[in-house]
């Protein structure tokens, strides 16, 4: 019923304490460019762009809404010191939601990302995909505009 995306969302969601879409999306980033290196393949079918703060694909967006429709993920709103609001997407663990278009090994590099990335925020996993050879390819510096809305290159070396 649920998309392979959608699953991967939902289990990004389920597995780090503060889920706001900044953080799922450079989550699935990283850990598809993990995963590329291991095998080649990424693990999502999202197809990044190079946006303003970073790697983006708004199916990532579109899957949360409709993760959030269904009861799946819920949104919970957050402040930050100066007063800027934020969304958190936690996941509702009273549903019987399946990850079954996940297969283990897949599962096994997700969780060892996250392992290692336990505790990183918006700001950190930002920097971390700015740092990435996608990204370094481009040329793009945060906030700039190089390359803005263009396919990045999953496998640049």
């Amino acid at each position: 019923m649920y998309s392979k995306n959608q699953q991967i969302i939902a289990y990004l969601a389920k597995n780090h304490g503060k889920a706001s879409i900044t953080v799922l999306v450079k989550l699935a980033y990283i850990i598809d460019l993990v995963n590329i290196g291991k095998t080649s393949n990424q693990i999502s079918e999202f197809n990044y762009v190079r946006y303003y703060h970073g790697p983006y694909d708004r199916k990532i967006s579109e899957d949360v809404q409709f993760l959030v429709d269904k009861n799946i993920l819920r949104p919970k709103s957050h402040y930050t010191a100066t007063g800027d609001e934020y969304v958190v997407y936690n996941f509702n663990e009273e549903t019987d939601f399946e990850f079954d278009k996940i297969i283990e090994d897949e599962q096994v590099t997700i969780d060892e990302v996250m392992d290692q990335l336990q505790g990183y925020g918006a700001k950190a996993l930002t920097d971390m995909a700015y740092k990435s050879r996608p990204m370094i390819k481009f040329g793009a510096t945060h906030g700039g505009s190089e390359h803005l809305n263009e396919e990045l290159d999953m496998l640049a070396s």
